[in-house]
């Protein structure tokens, strides 16, 4: 007759005991964390971090309004001067009339970098989504509990040789 008590198989007829398959037993993993980060978020609910949430898409969704505007902006700005370039005056933006050529030139190439600063901005958040997702799987079984605790105290310290005396600090890590 068998029973079983745990993750042990234990034989009544025979007193063996055999281990079932720990290969059943499911993991945290850091990998499945980084897989589930390809959506934005998504590594911080597999590591049940729900509270992480709300900084993630506001991070990345704020960065990805700026990529956004620059864009636009870029693109008024490059379409304003192809307009007055090209000689058709009633596709200009009134907004922009008092704006000279080189001005125009100069806001589209800064609204560019802008653009390009975005971009790069929006990918170190994302990257950073990865990594926090990983540390956490890393440390989602990491126990931090009441009993850490660290106790100090002076102490005089005796040198039996030349009878000297010193001043110390006396540690202990409980854990």
């Amino acid at each position: 007759m068998l029973s079983l008590q745990g993750q042990e198989l234990i034989d009544t007829t025979t007193s063996r005991v055999s281990k079932t398959d720990s290969a059943k037993v499911v993991r945290h993993t850091p990998t499945k964390a980084m897989l589930c980060s390809i959506i934005p978020g998504g590594g911080q609910i597999y590591n049940k971090k729900y509270w992480k949430l709300p900084i993630v898409y506001g991070a990345i969704g704020a960065s990805g309004y700026f990529v956004w505007r620059s864009a636009h902006k870029m693109n008024v700005y490059r379409n304003e001067y192809i307009y007055r370039r090209d000689g058709l005056i009633t596709l200009q933006n009134p907004s922009l009339a008092e704006y000279s050529d080189e001005n125009l030139l100069q806001m589209k190439n800064d609204q560019r970098r802008n653009l390009e600063i975005s971009i790069g901005v929006t990918a170190i958040l994302y990257v950073l989504n990865f990594i926090d997702a990983m540390v956490d799987a890393h440390l989602y079984y990491f126990d931090v509990s009441d009993d850490l605790s660290l106790y100090w105290q002076p102490t005089l310290l005796q040198n039996y040789t030349n009878r000297n005396y010193a001043f110390g600090l006396n540690l202990q890590f409980h854990f």
